[in-house]
């Protein structure tokens, strides 16, 4: 280990432990529940009619040419843009609002975080049951956090994730990943792009 490596690894060390004891919400908990939401709010209802077509949005992926304007199309419906239609827009304008809904799936997805079983379920990997990924979560907001489906579906997908880790925290589960205050130590990039 080189001086320069050391001195990366106290400096990272220091990062963290100054975001373990830092008084504020981490980051991403307080962008999932901001009051200014991003042009497009990617809530489970979203995610719902995206995954009924398929969309390559929700691979973090933009449309083939071929594609590209029914693509579109479903897409603003499912988030609700009502500002231009896809045959109005410029491709570098449709590749802009793409990757802005790319970005605002993969913020919701990111959200997710894996719980360890509660003492006496040791099961690691729950076995597929065949429901897919967006129903189960649809139910816990329902049975265990008591919205209306309608309310349900409306919530976005980065907060029903916070308020599901939350609620299973509150019970006893705890995080067995990445908290969401180790998610929120900046990055090169990212300290970089602030100064």
């Amino acid at each position: 280990m080189t001086p320069e490596d050391e001195k990366d690894l106290r400096d990272l060390q220091a990062e963290l432990l100054s975001t373990e004891s830092s008084p504020w919400q981490p980051r991403c908990v307080a962008r999932a529940f901001r009051s200014t939401p991003e042009p497009f709010v990617f809530t489970m209802q979203a995610w719902i009619d995206l995954d009924a077509v398929k969309s390559p949005f929700l691979l973090g992926q933009l449309p083939e040419p071929e594609t590209a304007i029914t693509e579109f199309e479903l897409a603003f419906r499912a988030f609700g843009h009502e500002h231009t239609t896809p045959g109005e827009c410029d491709g570098d304008e449709l590749v802009l609002l793409g990757w802005k809904m790319v970005r605002a799936i993969q913020e919701g997805f990111a959200m997710r975080v894996r719980l360890a079983p509660l003492k006496g379920a040791e099961l690691e990997t729950p076995p597929d049951n065949g429901l897919g990924d967006w129903l189960p979560i649809l139910a816990c907001l329902k049975s265990q956090l008591h919205f209306s489906l309608a309310e349900a579906k409306a919530l976005p997908v980065g907060q029903a994730f916070a308020l599901l880790a939350a609620h299973r925290s509150n019970e006893g589960r705890v995080i067995s990943g990445e908290t969401y205050k180790l998610r929120d130590v900046p990055d090169e990039e990212e300290e970089n792009s602030d100064g």
